[in-house]
């Protein structure tokens, strides 16, 4: 096992299944087992409006132990709301099931280019502690809220003082932060997700979306679930 892969966390099992429920990542009351394929984790699901992705196609594959999931695009649409749990009727969990599976993936090394942000971030807080967010989270806040909220950050002491507001207290976290990084062994672990990252590049596996492996909806053989013509799902 390579040490990296907390055992814990994507434990070895027969099955995907298997694996899910193992995780430490998985409370015991989870209804993977239970699971109807009702579809109201799909219908409930904010990701599902706007892409293709479908947490009951997620957990389909699942079920049917179709290691194929591991590969699909489909796994990395799922942002953690947890509406999928809140809806439904066997207590079952998608957005857990795909964390196993994302880190599932990330062991044999498939979609590792998907952490190149996440990797800034960690070197960030290395070297400034918890005070200063990472120049792509800069941008990337700036597009989702537009030029206002970057114009606040940069003359943010001034409305302070305008609001009569102190100063703010940011505290040094610098050195408290790396010693938390380097003995969690994120260092390593970043040390190996680069050089995945290089490798995948210079062997060409960082395929665009919509490769001729895959269909144009959901990807290694997901059908649809916008093939549904019926009434829209309404979620309250």
């Amino acid at each position: 096992m390579k040490p990296y892969v907390n055992k814990f966390d994507t434990p070895e099992c027969k099955t995907l299944a298997e694996t899910a429920k193992k995780s430490i990542r998985t409370p015991e009351s989870m209804g993977l087992d239970r699971c109807i394929q009702c579809g109201a984790c799909t219908a409930s699901c904010p990701a599902a409006r706007f892409t293709d992705y479908s947490p009951r196609q997620i957990v389909k594959k699942v079920m049917e132990n179709d290691r194929s999931v591991l590969e699909s695009e489909m796994i990395w649409s799922c942002f953690y709301c947890y509406s999928c749990n809140l809806r439904c009727p066997r207590n079952n969990s998608p957005a857990t099931i795909v964390q196993v599976l994302r880190q599932m993936a990330i062991n044999e090394g498939i979609g590792v280019e998907k952490l190149a942000y996440f990797l800034e971030i960690g070197e960030v807080l290395a070297e400034n502690g918890a005070s200063k967010v990472p120049g792509a989270g800069v941008k990337n806040m700036e597009k989702d809220l537009g030029e206002r909220w970057i114009g606040i950050k940069r003359n943010l002491e001034p409305i302070r003082s305008e609001l009569g507001l102190s100063a703010r207290d940011v505290r040094n976290t610098h050195g408290e932060v790396q010693a938390i990084l380097e003995s969690t062994g994120y260092f390593e672990r970043e040390k190996w997700i680069k050089s995945r990252i290089q490798e995948n590049k210079i062997h060409g596996l960082l395929k665009p979306a919509g490769t001729k492996n895959e269909k144009k909806r959901g990807g290694f053989g997901f059908e649809s679930d916008r093939e549904y013509t019926g009434q829209q799902a309404l979620t309250v």
